[in-house]
C-alpha cells in the first residue's frame, strides 16, 4: 500500500489555519482565535476532536522533525502555503511560533467578535450548511423559500438526523449569535445575502416541527 506521510503538511486543521494565514495576511494569532471558536462549537468528547493542545503538540512535532528534502516531496501548493505563512521566519520557526499561539488561545478561551471580527472562512467552516439558501428555493421548481424548504426535507426524510438535524443547529446558532453580538451580526449577514434573519428562522421553524411530528 502506498503511503502518503507529505499529508502532515498538506491537510487537515493545522493545514487549513497556515493556508488562511498565507493567503489573507492577517497576524497569525487573529487566525488561532478563529480556529479556537470553530473548534469550540464541536461539543463532543475532547479527544475524539481536534482541539488547540493537540493541534499545538503536531506543530511542536513538525518543528523539531521538520526535513528541507521531505518538504520538498511536498505539494508546490503546500510548500507555497508554509512558506507564504511563514513570512521570514523559516518553516520550523513558524511552526514553532504557532505552537504557542495554539496554547495561548487555548488558556485564554474564545475572543469576542467586537476584538477578533468574523472571518468569512470561519462561517462557511462552522455553519456549512447555512450556504446559498435560495439557490435551491428559486430554481424554477418552487414558488417560495417555504416550498422548496418543505421539498427539501421531504427529501431528507426518514434520514433526517444526517442532514436536517445539523441544519436546524446551525440555523438556530447563528440567530442566537446574530441576537447577541452586533459585531457577529453585521459580517456574518454581509456574507452571504441569502441567508437572512427571517430565512434562518423558516429553517428553524419548519426542521423543528417536521422534527417533532416524525422523530419523538
Amino acid at each position: 500500500m502506498a503511503l502518503h506521510p507529505e499529508g502532515v503538511f498538506t491537510g487537515g486543521p493545522l493545514f487549513q489555519l497556515v493556508a488562511v494565514v498565507c493567503r489573507d495576511g492577517e497576524p497569525p494569532e487573529r487566525e488561532v482565535a478563529r480556529l479556537r471558536r470553530v473548534l469550540g462549537a464541536a461539543y463532543w468528547e475532547e479527544p475524539w476532536r481536534a482541539v488547540l493542545q493537540p493541534l499545538a503538540s503536531q506543530a511542536d512535532y513538525l518543528a523539531v522533525t521538520f526535513s528541507e528534502e521531505f518538504f520538498a516531496g511536498c505539494p508546490e501548493y503546500a510548500r507555497r502555503a508554509w512558506l507564504g505563512a511563514a513570512g521570514q521566519l523559516s518553516v520550523p520557526g513558524f511552526l514553532g511560533e504557532l505552537a504557542g499561539l495554539l496554547r495561548a488561545s487555548d488558556r485564554a478561551g474564545p475572543a469576542g467578535y467586537d476584538t477578533v471580527p468574523l472571518a468569512r472562512w470561519e462561517a462557511v467552516a462552522r455553519f456549512p450548511l447555512l450556504r446559498s439558501l435560495d439557490t435551491w428555493a428559486y430554481d424554477g421548481e418552487h414558488d417560495s423559500f417555504e416550498a422548496a424548504l418543505r421539498a427539501r426535507i421531504d427529501g431528507e426524510h426518514p434520514c433526517c438526523d444526517e442532514e436536517l438535524v445539523p441544519f436546524v443547529a446551525q440555523a438556530q446558532t447563528a440567530l442566537h449569535l446574530c441576537a447577541a453580538s452586533s459585531h457577529f451580526r453585521e459580517r456574518f449577514l454581509s456574507f452571504d445575502e441569502s441567508v437572512t434573519p427571517r430565512a434562518l428562522r423558516v429553517v428553524v421553524d419548519m426542521g423543528n416541527a417536521h422534527l417533532a411530528a416524525h422523530h419523538r
